[in-house]
């Protein structure tokens, strides 16, 4: 928490409705904060059970039981939300079957706010042969994301994405002093 003067408060981690003996990460909150996506992956010695997306919804100061959104088969990979600011579509990156390369941005849609999300769509002219992660959606409608799929400075380069009016993404590298050769 920041206090008046501006200072952060030590971190607190969120309870076991979030938090649990796998791997949590990659939140994103919806706009007055009462909602969140994340990434967990339930991951062990033994196996590897793959990675959903879950929400949980805050009441005051609790978070209710984190719940997995059912987009694909729980050993797939479902990861990275990211949420549109009208909380109508949820990118995500995923290596499910149907994708262009090793790891996907992929979206899903609903009509309204409580409504239920519809089918996985690959967003195909984004994607490259190798990977594309991290997506983020600015309130301007960019999506921005990372891939070491196109020409680019180095490693996983941060790309901006802007949707035409004829549906069509205009995508551009950040450049130096975003990326760099590392």
């Amino acid at each position: 928490r920041m206090d008046r003067k501006g200072k952060w408060s030590v971190p607190v981690a969120l309870d076991e409705n979030i938090n649990t003996e796998f791997e949590e990460g990659t939140p994103v909150l919806n706009e007055d904060y009462s909602t969140m996506y994340f990434t967990r992956c339930k991951v062990n010695k033994n196996a590897n059970y793959g990675c959903q997306i879950y929400t949980t919804t805050r009441t005051g100061e609790e978070w209710s039981e984190a719940e997995a959104l059912n987009i694909a088969d729980d050993s797939i990979v479902v990861a990275h939300p990211a949420l549109s600011d009208d909380e109508l579509t949820l990118y995500f990156v995923s290596d499910m079957p149907g994708g262009v390369g090793g790891k996907d941005l992929w979206m899903v849609s609903r009509d309204s706010r409580g409504g239920e999300w519809g089918s996985p769509e690959n967003l195909m002219a984004l994607n490259t042969v190798d990977d594309e992660m991290f997506p983020f959606m600015h309130p301007d409608g960019s999506l921005y994301f990372s891939s070491n799929g196109r020409i680019g400075m180095g490693g996983l380069d941060i790309f901006k994405a802007t949707e035409q009016e004829d549906g069509s993404w205009k995508i551009e590298n950040m450049q130096y002093p975003i990326n760099s050769a590392a």
